[in-house]
């Protein structure tokens, strides 16, 4: 019996009624790997193949593809072409679930049936998968290091200096971007809660002192090497050197209860993340989807600090210290992943945190270009904000 069978019949005639039918020919491809989207399909006719890792699945008639989206709002894993003309049901997400709003039971039945195939998937993928523990998690690093979130138009635009204003887009970034960071020994904590592994927490509590200003000398030495000098930042919790970087900037606000709510949002759902889910979830949402792209991501806005002549090394040393020796960090979350890594189900999770770390940092990036591009809405938007 096929996944839409399994389904109540009227649960059938409502996704029948909602969505809408299109036809693809040989070879096309109805889903991309990457791109961003969250649209399910249904099978009607024909076949569909979906590729992924090197790995091929054929797809028959009343098969479901894209649940992974739909359900979750991630950046596709993996591309769907036609392996014959065939003719599928699209599902569009926002219509759909409105459409259903009215029959909670009928919603929660889809809802749960796609929660269940999810799983089943996920974890027949990891069961296929013959890598060892540690060559998952380099893939999956490598995967987050290829997320729109690390290559966002937003940072290569910071780097380049191609913003109207870039003076203004790093107050703006200094600005909003502290209601998430300060609050990273909060995370850190919540993880290393979830870890019964006595050498894991251990491991993640030297990576908390740091956070608190606590260096040994073989960092203080080779982060000499990179400019940053002791004295910037013995002693001093990152969440201060960000606060010195917004003073820098003229940034004055500091209480969170003036968050914006898409700070808020993020920080309240990545909480949620950390201490809802799994221990792998959350392993693979601070651990890869977080630590494993910090250099990457603060290496632009190095770059976008260097058109700013007024900052000095001192004002802007949070971003060279996360860029210069901030690999013990990842080596240390990596060695923790890969430890959840032999299980399939636990393979699952890591991925999953993984991606909706990514997604919802990919989020806020799109909320802060939006403000770059358009320096004047910003300020307007705010001050009204303020008003309010």
């Amino acid at each position: 019996m096929s996944f839409f069978e399994t389904l109540p019949v009227d649960l059938q005639n409502s996704l029948r009624a909602v969505g809408s039918t299109q036809e693809f020919e040989t070879g096309a491809a109805i889903i991309r790997s990457g791109s961003v989207d969250n649209t399910l399909y249904v099978l009607l006719s024909g076949s569909l193949k979906v590729e992924f890792s090197q790995q091929v699945i054929q797809l028959a008639v009343g098969d479901v593809v894209g649940e992974m989206a739909f359900l979750d709002n991630r950046p596709r894993t993996a591309t769907v072409r036609a392996d014959t003309n065939c003719s599928v049901l699209v599902l569009e997400r926002e219509p759909t679930f409105r459409a259903l709003s009215a029959q909670p039971l009928l919603l929660n039945a889809l809802i749960e049936a796609l929660i269940d195939q999810q799983h089943a998937r996920l974890a027949k993928k990891v069961i296929e998968d013959k890598r060892t523990p540690i060559e998952y998690v380099d893939g999956l690093a490598t995967q987050a290091l290829g997320h729109r979130a690390v290559r966002h138009p937003y940072l290569a635009a910071l780097s380049s200096g191609e913003l109207p204003d870039v003076r203004f887009a790093l107050a703006d970034f200094a600005q909003h971007y502290y209601g998430y960071s300060a609050h990273f020994p909060r995370y850190l904590t919540a993880l290393i809660s979830r870890l019964e592994n006595p050498d894991h927490r251990n491991a993640l509590l030297e990576n908390l002192t740091e956070e608190a200003g606590e260096y040994g000398q073989e960092e203080l030495d080779e982060l000499r090497e990179y400019g940053v000098q002791p004295e910037w930042i013995v002693g001093i919790p990152h969440p201060e050197l960000f606060k010195r970087f917004r003073d820098a900037l003229g940034v004055t606000n500091t209480a969170f209860a003036d968050d914006h709510i898409e700070v808020v949002c993020w920080r309240e759902l990545f909480i949620t993340m950390l201490t809802s889910g799994s221990p792998a979830e959350a392993v693979g949402a601070l651990g890869l989807g977080t630590e494993t792209i910090v250099q990457s991501i603060y290496g632009h806005f190095v770059d976008a600090i260097k058109h700013m002549e007024t900052l000095t090394s001192r004002d802007s040393v949070f971003f060279p210290l996360h860029t210069a020796v901030d690999d013990h960090h990842q080596a240390t979350l990596k060695a923790i992943a890969a430890a959840f890594a032999d299980a399939p189900a636990e393979r699952a999770d890591l991925a999953k945190g993984m991606h909706k770390a990514l997604t919802l940092r990919d989020s806020v990036w799109n909320w802060f270009y939006q403000r770059a591009l358009d320096p004047e809405q910003a300020r307007s938007q705010e001050q009204a904000r303020r008003i309010l």
